[in-house]
């Protein structure tokens, strides 16, 4: 294995330590990882590493993955490149198609697809797997290499496990950061049968830091990144630890077991960015609504359109204590948005469409612009990671109403495989989070909106 990677897989995006197109050199801890899995006879049916981001496990696992492919004496091997999605299970496939592009002796014997490599000779191929039960019907795999294995169903590794029983010496691996503090996710179920079991056919090789070290310990650095100097910079991590939640930094950088939902802002943050003013009248802003029926409380927050954008409150609608059959006065709700279309220079009125389809028709019925702001992850991982960036680089301000700081407070951030998002820190608490999410809204928009030039935004106009 070792041989095959340092003979035939070169290195396809250059960085510090690793010119692109040359032969990757294994570092020793990736040797060391290599014979944990590929030394012993009979050789580990499963096996797990699990370390920091950027140590480049992208690397490792391709050069994994084709010398099953090519070199291990398997026929008609099915090398299955595994993660929870689609776009994930691409990611280690397009840099071991790279390395075949970029080998003359690889490229030579194998013919690439979009969604594939086949090796002729062999009648063996290797393909990225969305892993679900449904996918691995029918598959005998020799290798299942499993990428982010954290956010992936416990019964999918188990099925991939499964379904290379009559290989000669299936192998179900393993490359991923930690995993959230639950105890029922695979990672964390793999990770406590590594450490505290002996089962020889189980290869298990953590890089963490120790519980409790301070986010700025070098030395703690260094346990959970084995790249760390090499090709992985401590000025990196500098810099990312003064942008970064310590839950994220702590699960993503130092490979630590935390909780997801961790507390959004740290202590004082959010009332240093108070002004104690108003959003002047005639400012370009944006309107932004976080809505609901009956349970919850509807959210009207506005921000001037700006980089550096000042919020402040419109209206919040809450139901009352005990009130069983309270539903949000729609009307009341439309009516504080045609008087901020009187008081501002509205350029949009952004709205999370999910019942709220009814009130988004009337106000363009009104010519009033209405732009819709679906809670997909793809939409909401970057703009909470954008806001809280903002908020901890002081690049946004507020009035210092205290429904808004109240809602901040009550908010968490919560991480899962549909990435990262607001949240409340209990299901069906009662503490509010709707001025928060509706702020989230308003600074996606009006920063996107500040990037425009002002020639082509049209605003509503003022009447």
């Amino acid at each position: 294995m070792i041989a095959f990677i340092e003979t035939y897989c070169r290195v396809v995006k250059g960085g510090k330590g690793n010119p692109a197109g040359e032969l990757i050199r294994l570092r020793p801890w990736q040797r060391e990882f290599l014979a944990d899995v590929y030394d012993p006879q009979p050789r580990p049916r499963q096996g797990l590493l699990s370390v920091a981001r950027k140590n480049g496990k992208s690397l490792l696992g391709a050069g994994i993955a084709l010398y099953h492919l090519l070199a291990d004496g398997e026929e008609s091997a099915e090398v299955l490149l595994a993660s929870s999605d689609q776009k994930t299970a691409e990611v280690i496939f397009r840099v071991a198609r790279r390395m075949v592009e970029l080998d003359e002796r690889m490229s030579g014997v194998c013919q690439l697809f979009q969604d594939r490599i086949y090796h002729p000779a062999s009648d063996s191929v290797l393909e990225p797997l969305p892993a679900n039960a449904s996918n691995i019907q029918g598959r005998n795999p020799s290798l299942s290499l499993c990428d982010e294995v954290h956010v992936m169903q416990a019964d999918t590794w188990d099925a991939l496990a499964l379904a290379g029983g009559t290989r000669a010496q299936p192998l179900t691996l393993g490359l991923s950061t930690e995993c959230g503090d639950d105890p029922d996710n695979l990672m964390a179920r793999l990770v406590e049968h590594g450490r505290f079991g002996e089962d020889p056919s189980f290869a298990f090789r953590e890089y963490t830091a120790p519980l409790g070290c301070a986010l700025d310990d070098r030395a703690a650095w260094a346990a959970a990144n084995p790249m760390l100097g090499d090709t992985l910079s401590e000025d990196h991590l500098a810099t990312t630890l003064g942008t970064t939640r310590e839950a994220a930094f702590r699960r993503y950088h130092l490979n630590q077991r935390v909780n997801a939902a961790g507390s959004w802002l740290p202590p004082g943050v959010w009332d240093a960015l108070s002004t104690g003013d108003p959003v002047p009248d005639g400012t370009r802003v944006v309107v932004s609504c976080d809505g609901s029926y009956n349970s919850d409380s509807t959210a009207l927050v506005v921000a001037s359109v700006s980089p550096t954008p000042h919020f402040d409150v419109l209206g919040v609608w809450e139901p009352p204590e005990g009130a069983e059959d309270w539903t949000v006065p729609l009307h009341d709700v439309m009516d504080a948005i045609r008087a901020a279309c009187k008081r501002y220079r509205v350029l949009e009125v952004v709205f999370d469409p999910f019942r709220f389809a009814l009130v988004m028709q009337t106000l363009e019925s009104e010519r009033i612009p209405v732009v819709a702001f679906p809670w997909s992850p793809a939409r909401i991982t970057p703009a909470t990671t954008d806001l809280y960036r903002a908020v901890i680089g002081g690049e946004l301000t507020h009035s210092g109403d205290q429904r808004l700081a109240r809602h901040v407070a009550n908010a968490v951030v919560r991480e899962d495989s549909k990435g990262i998002r607001l949240d409340k820190a209990k299901r069906g608490s009662r503490a509010r989070i709707d001025l928060a999410a509706a702020m989230l809204q308003a600074h996606s928009r009006a920063t996107w909106r500040a990037t425009k030039k002002s020639s082509r935004v049209a605003a509503v106009k003022r009447y």
